[in-house]
């Protein structure tokens, strides 16, 4: 026991060391658990600030989707319901109860927001009691034959009826005064539907003054009228009067609001992390000191026997000498003596280690060939599973032309076309992910293109959609050198350009055309195509090249064709420019290399670096 607590020994040392370590770090840990804990509850916090507010978002979201939707749905006008609603009393729930658990979070935790919470209460709550006024208004004014205009638009359409009334060229007149206003939402409109009306009274005084059916409607018409501009300019005639003006209002304090809230967080969180920082360089400073104090307490009395093994070790190492070394100093300690009969044995074992990690850096050789054949296999068994994906469907395709021949039933007709459709959209992805995935991986291959027959080619396999026959299109190709480029990625850009053009082609129009502009030089390839479609929204025309995007909820496709389209663009390092309007067409402009002169890449190479991808 005595010998154990003698301090010359190196035991007693490092105990004592060992013993003032752990007490260091039991302060450390302490100390870092009550940080932590801390820290997380303010993350915490914050994180539930984060979903109040993503809350709030969803309900004034769902505020929008009512303006925008539910104002011209009859059901709602009937049943005075609507998912919309639903899901704000939902969204207004969560956020009261959100609320609460903030507050109850915060509570005696140095963590003031009580005053920001009350502000965002207050204003949710005024919010709140401007849309049950304006929803309130909106099913008042009503839509179609519910409401107030239902009854304005019968009593409209008893006056045309009316023999003994006004003329119907009066009544279209006033009608034509009340859509303008509806339309535009312009007082000039109501003023003018007024004068309208007070001259078809005049006119029925003069001309039917037994017509008292008829006067009641014209009355009851425009006072209805009269009633419906002022329910109007109660919510807003734009977005910037009347109600809708104070909700927008209410919203912008909202996200001010919110804003003060998320900067007084960051504020804690960044406080608690440097709390955090300088307690730890606190700690970091006195275990060096620690360190250093102890190191060299303990160097004086076993820097001899330690330099004097260390010098031994060194030598047998650089020599590679894998005997074992003679070590004899005196009054060495018994820890001295293990450990250079530990390093005696441990060279032993390295001379057979370093024969062992011979053996095992040739399996792993083995292995890494093994991998490299592995990868070769996925490869193959992606494109290999592309084309087992796309033989049912196309055998699928054929039982359904098969069975609209042999079919007796005309009602199965609409399910034929409609399991048609659900294959050729999966075979269309399918080829989607193929040309992407081909298109990521295959080098360039330039090669001379044929362009007149490449587009031929494209524009026969679109012969057969729904609409084609009333297409009218048009080829201008101005050839001033050889075009050299990809064969199939040019192919995947003219696709998917002339596809969208005749899947999105307007049906309300007598004649829809499709006009194609290329021209080449020796330095590039522009191409034109342009349509008279249902067009692209300004605010879409950002966006229809991410991953999955749609413009239009009506839309048929994938959402990969212009992603795809895009990527194979920036493959062959082209350009690409895009103008459209709703409901007048598009125009895409892209420019593209001309390999004719300089290759960027030799046909040889790319053949061979293709060899695995080519049965896609």
């Amino acid at each position: 026991m005595f010998k154990f607590l003698e301090f010359n020994s190196i035991r007693s040392r490092m105990v004592s060391g060992f013993l003032f370590l752990t007490v260091l770090i039991l302060i450390l840990a302490i100390v870092s658990l009550y940080i932590l804990d801390r820290a997380n509850k303010i993350a915490l916090i914050h994180s539930r600030i984060s979903q109040l507010q993503v809350f709030t978002l969803t309900l004034i979201k769902s505020d929008n989707d009512f303006f925008d939707l539910d104002v011209y749905n009859v059901n709602y006008f009937k049943t005075r319901t609507s998912t919309a609603l639903e899901l704000r009393d939902s969204m207004n729930k969560r956020i009261q109860a959100e609320i609460r658990a903030v507050r109850q979070q915060t509570r005696n935790k140095g963590y003031e927001v009580d005053i920001n919470l009350d502000a965002i209460d207050s204003t949710l709550s005024v919010y709140n009691d401007k849309f049950v006024a304006l929803e309130a208004l909106v099913y008042r004014k009503g839509f179609k034959d519910d409401g107030m205009e239902g009854k304005m638009r019968w009593h409209a359409h008893k006056l045309e009826e009316e023999s003994a009334g006004p003329s119907l060229v009066n009544v279209l007149f006033l009608r034509r005064h009340e859509k303008d206003f509806f339309l535009r939402h312009d007082t000039v409109y109501r003023n003018t539907f007024n004068r309208a009306a007070v001259k078809v009274m005049r006119d029925m005084a003069r001309f039917h003054a037994d017509s008292t059916e008829a006067r009641t409607h014209m009355l009851e018409y425009q006072r209805l009228f009269n009633e419906l501009v002022n329910i109007q300019s109660q919510i807003g005639l734009s977005s910037k009067d009347g109600l809708r003006r104070e909700l927008n209002e209410l919203t912008s304090a909202l996200s001010n609001q919110y804003f003060l809230l998320s900067e007084y967080s960051l504020r804690q969180s960044v406080q608690a992390q440097q709390n955090a920082r300088l307690f730890y360089i606190a700690m970091l400073t006195g275990a060096v000191f620690f360190s250093l104090v102890s190191g060299l307490w303990i160097s004086r009395r076993l820097s001899e026997p330690i330099a004097r093994l260390s010098s031994l070790v060194r030598m047998s190492i650089v020599h590679k000498k894998p005997g074992p070394i003679d070590f004899n100093v005196r009054h060495a300690a018994n820890e001295i003596n293990a450990l250079t009969a530990a390093f005696n044995i441990l060279m032993h074992q390295t001379n057979a280690q370093l024969k062992e990690i011979q053996s095992k850096s040739k399996l792993l050789k083995r292995k890494n060939r093994q991998l490299k054949q592995l990868n070769r296999e996925l490869d193959n068994f992606l494109y290999s599973t592309a084309h087992d994906l796309r033989s049912p469907l196309t055998s699928l395709l054929g039982l359904i032309n098969i069975m609209r021949y042999d079919n007796q039933q005309e009602n199965l007709v609409v399910y034929f076309d409609m399991m048609e459709k659900s294959i050729q959209r999966s075979d269309a992805f399918i080829s989607q992910i193929v040309s992407f995935s081909k298109n990521k991986r295959l080098l360039i291959k330039p090669e001379r293109l044929d362009l007149y027959q490449l587009v031929e080619e494209i524009f026969e396999g679109h012969s057969f959609p729904a609409g084609n026959g009333r297409l009218m299109r048009e080829t201008v190709i101005q050839e001033m050198a050889p075009f050299y480029s990809d064969r199939n990625r040019v192919t995947i850009l003219l696709n998917n350009l002339i596809s969208n053009a005749i899947r999105y082609s307007d049906p309300d129009k007598e004649q829809s055309y499709i006009k194609l502009f290329l021209t080449v030089n020796e330095l590039e390839a522009t191409v034109e195509v342009r349509d008279n479609g249902i067009g692209i929204g300004p605010e879409h025309i950002d966006k229809i090249f991410d991953m999955f995007y749609r413009a239009s909820t009506d839309s048929k496709g994938s959402g990969l064709g212009l992603f795809v389209f895009h990527e194979t663009l920036k493959r062959l390092k082209g350009q690409v420019r895009v103008t459209s309007a709703p409901g007048e067409g598009s125009s895409f402009f892209i420019i593209l290399p001309n390999y004719y002169k300089t290759l960027e890449v030799t046909t040889e190479s790319v053949t061979e670096k293709n060899a695995l991808y080519e049965r896609s």
